[in-house]
């Protein structure tokens, strides 16, 4: 195989190892595989992206993600949904004082949990702070105790022995909300319309509502990278770093590695010998003398009369096979003294 061919086919390639896994990558980031559960932009049963969509649809309403965390939350009365969130978070009073501080702003805060098992050991936080206890039973949250909430829903529909699954509490001028579950909140909930009526009521009377993203780890990191992956261009920077790489290759080391051109060398030549060597070379001996002549005509014409240049003219057509002679006595003509 020679060079060449080995090139393309390398090429070729590459092209189609970069452009199956871009194709892959893009179906992933479509399908929202790469979110966590719960994100609002995850597009499977776990996400909640039809939820936003749904919102977003609905006239006045505004409807945004939040890339930031809720310390610089500029809205002052807006509903904030964190959903899916670990319960292992609400066991941190730095995030249940961010999440006071938000709803004392005038904001109704909205917590659901993910149904992932919590762990092992807990501080009491919550129950301290709040006075809120979890209870955690067959793959399920619900609320043991909550001092001072109020109940919104039951995990049971409200019958003997159910627990409370959703409550409420106001906080400064705003209010927080606890849902023991996310499900109502999912894209399969959503597209049944089984829990509309829940979700309304959570969501509040806010015309502005504001889905964050910060508790599940997606996050505004402030670089180029993102910046891509918000804005889904991971595929397209990918493609360009390719191109890029292939250009500095072709432009850097050529394949195969061209021979260095040996270089000519024509050692005890004159200018002067090289002159007559160019002029033999591409022009003929019966021309040299009127070649000459008319160049010389060029910058000189108004040097010479019309007669001694009708002469010259003639003893090139006369000379033409003897130059040297020709030149000679055109030179004779040019310098005689006197009318000619």
């Amino acid at each position: 195989m020679t060079g060449a061919r080995a090139l393309w086919l390398t090429l070729v390639m590459a092209a189609g190892f970069t452009w199956g896994a871009l194709r892959v990558a893009g179906t992933q980031f479509r399908m929202g595989d790469f979110y966590p559960e719960y994100s609002s932009l995850r597009t499977d049963p776990l996400g909640s992206k039809l939820l936003f969509d749904s919102l977003a649809r609905l006239p006045g309403l505004h409807v945004a993600r939040g890339y930031t965390p809720l310390d610089f939350f500029p809205e002052k009365s807006a509903t904030v949904l964190l959903l899916g969130t670990p319960a292992a978070m609400l066991d941190e009073s730095d995030f249940l004082e961010r999440l006071a501080r938000a709803a004392r702003q005038g904001n109704r805060v909205v917590v659901t949990l993910a149904s992932t098992r919590p762990p092992d050991k807990s501080s009491g936080t919550l129950e301290r702070v709040w006075h809120v206890r979890l209870r955690y039973e067959a793959h399920r949250y619900a609320f043991a105790t909550a001092e001072g909430w109020q109940t919104l829903n039951f995990d049971d529909g409200g019958h003997a022995g159910s627990r409370p699954a959703a409550i409420g509490r106001p906080f400064g001028r705003g209010a927080i909300v606890l849902f023991a579950a996310s499900e109502a909140f999912g894209n399969q909930s959503t597209a049944r319309a089984e829990d509309l009526g829940l979700v309304s009521a959570a969501i509040g009377p806010n015309s502005h509502i504001w889905f964050d993203e910060t508790h599940l780890g997606v996050a505004e990191s402030g670089s180029l990278v993102g910046m891509a992956r918000r804005y889904r261009l991971t595929g397209f920077v990918l493609g360009l770093a390719l191109c890029a790489a292939l250009a500095l290759w072709k432009h850097s080391s050529p394949f195969p590695p061209a021979q260095a051109p040996q270089e000519e060398r024509a050692p005890g030549r004159t200018s002067f010998a090289g002159l007559a060597s160019l002029l033999a070379r591409h022009l003929p001996p019966g021309e040299l003398a009127s070649t000459c002549w008319r160049e010389w005509l060029k910058s000189n014409r108004t040097q010479v009369s019309p007669e001694r240049a009708e002469r010259a003219t003639a003893i090139c057509r006369e000379r033409a096979a003897h130059p040297l002679e020709a030149v000679r006595e055109i030179q004779a003509v040019i310098r005689a003294k006197g009318a000619f």
